[in-house]
């Protein structure tokens, strides 16, 4: 049933290309191109991110132009999320089918946008403890070598368990994107009855967004061009799959449609 679930959503995005790049490459060029004003504006390159992704933004750099330019990246690219999480899920659960540049819903994106910060705030608060005891537990055992084995199964399990509740609760993200709110304890109650198949989805979903970091993110740092190509695919079959699935549940656990 997880592996179901992952590859019905690949199929959602791949089988309906032409209407998901519709509903998300108007959107991305116009984040895009914001953003290299941003990096711009605060004297940075694309290579500076990448570096920060590898922990390697010194100090005098954090107190300088990255922060302030991470910040705006972040509302751009919760705005950009929410304009192509909205049409895409409106496609499927509506056939609302989105132009060359898909209509802008303003109350909705701005809604979706809302629950999303709320959703990443209980992330943040679920992640600490989760972080902190694995922390812990993976300390003695990278010290005593195998640190690159034990840090990618530490990530496998502290990404598979913050997955598992995102998809528990982010039901609630195409409720409202179609008018239909739901509360967040509305949405871990309707999700219980996959709870298992959610879970094992989230360690296949886990275990691609480690691989996919693995293999892009080196690149970047030697490769700048090239790698922003690669981090733009991967972001756009990150939130296109991740959408997929969000709508595919909401589709089946509440409106009653198959899985198939």
């Amino acid at each position: 049933m997880a592996w179901n679930m992952v590859r019905h959503a690949f199929l959602m995005v791949f089988g309906n290309l032409k209407h998901s790049l519709r509903a998300s490459i108007g959107p991305l060029v116009i984040g895009i191109i914001a953003s290299f004003g941003i990096f711009a504006a605060f004297g940075l390159s694309y290579s500076d991110l990448a570096s920060a992704q590898m922990g390697r933004v010194d100090e005098t750099a954090m107190m300088g132009g990255f922060f302030p330019a991470f910040l705006l990246m972040l509302v751009l690219y919760l705005f950009v999320f929410g304009w192509v999480a909205v049409t895409w899920h409106r496609f499927i659960l509506l056939e609302e089918y989105p132009g060359i540049l898909p209509a802008f819903n303003g109350g909705p994106i701005l809604n979706y946008i809302g629950k999303t910060i709320l959703l990443a705030l209980l992330m943040l608060l679920i992640a600490i403890p989760i972080s902190f005891v694995f922390g812990l537990i993976a300390a003695p055992l990278m010290m005593s070598g195998g640190g690159f084995v034990f840090g990618l199964v530490i990530g496998l399990i502290i990404g598979t368990i913050l997955t598992w509740f995102w998809f528990r609760f982010a039901i609630v993200l195409p409720a409202t994107a179609v008018g239909r709110p739901m509360k967040l304890g509305q949405g871990w109650a309707a999700t219980r009855p996959l709870s298992g198949d959610i879970f094992f989805m989230a360690v296949i979903l886990a275990g691609l967004n480690i691989a996919a970091t693995a293999i892009v993110t080196p690149i970047s740092i030697g490769m700048p061009v090239i790698g922003m190509i690669l981090n733009i695919a991967v972001s756009w079959v990150t939130l296109m799959v991740g959408a997929s699935i969000l709508t595919t549940l909401y589709g089946h656990l509440i409106e009653g449609r198959p899985l198939t």
